[in-house]
């Protein structure tokens, strides 16, 4: 008689517990159950982020929606107008400067080709020298790309061939229209069908 008894609570707790396991289990698959947390460096053991690091992580996604990319129209380009003395290896910052009254962003490396006067093209090869990176620039401020070149003397005797830019052309990340420098820097060694050529330039930088 006393094992009869016994048996009637476990089965009683078996019910209950069954019971919570199938409610439990039709509130997840319904899509109203508990959501799960994600991971944050900011967030307290409940998961929920800290009053400061949360009003700082909103501020910083509010910017980073309001700056849209920076569009050919938005900027204005420059080099250097006065070469340096010598033939040796030389770099310039290529400038981009946000002429908008909106702050907008740049990322990645701008197109860059030589031009001459005679129609000639050399489209520049990228370096990997300078990691990616976004840049947000504020009305006024400025951003650029080091444009590396391997300046000639035609009249040294070495019979190199030689390339007479006039122009720089840019074409900004992601865009489709350019920009044009002139180029008064003098002649560069020709070296456009070169693997590995000395005349490259690199992924964009904040700052000028």
């Amino acid at each position: 008689m006393r094992r009869r008894w016994a048996a009637g609570p476990v089965l009683l707790l078996v019910a209950v517990l069954s019971s919570c396991s199938s409610t439990a289990g039709s509130a997840s698959s319904s899509g109203t159950g508990p959501r799960p947390l994600v991971a944050s460096a900011d967030a307290t053991s409940t998961g929920e982020p800290t009053g400061a690091a949360s009003a700082a992580r909103r501020s910083t996604r509010a910017t980073a929606a309001a700056a849209s990319r920076c569009t050919t129209a938005d900027l204005r380009a420059s080099i250097p107008e006065k070469p340096t003395p010598g033939t040796s290896q030389k770099g310039i910052h290529v400038t981009f400067r946000n002429q908008s009254s909106a702050q907008c962003t740049l990322y990645g490396y701008p197109g860059a080709e030589f031009r001459s006067a005679t129609g000639d093209r050399w489209d520049l090869v990228r370096s990997l020298g300078v990691a990616r990176r976004p840049i947000t620039l504020a009305p006024g401020a400025q951003a650029h790309a080091t444009l590396t070149y391997l300046p000639t003397d035609p009249s040294d005797g070495t019979g190199n061939s030689v390339f007479s830019p006039t122009a720089l052309v840019l074409i900004p990340p992601d865009e489709q229209t350019s920009l044009i420098v002139p180029w008064t820097l003098g002649p560069v060694l020709r070296q456009d069908a070169a693997t590995h050529p000395g005349t490259y330039i690199s992924a964009l930088e904040p700052g000028s």
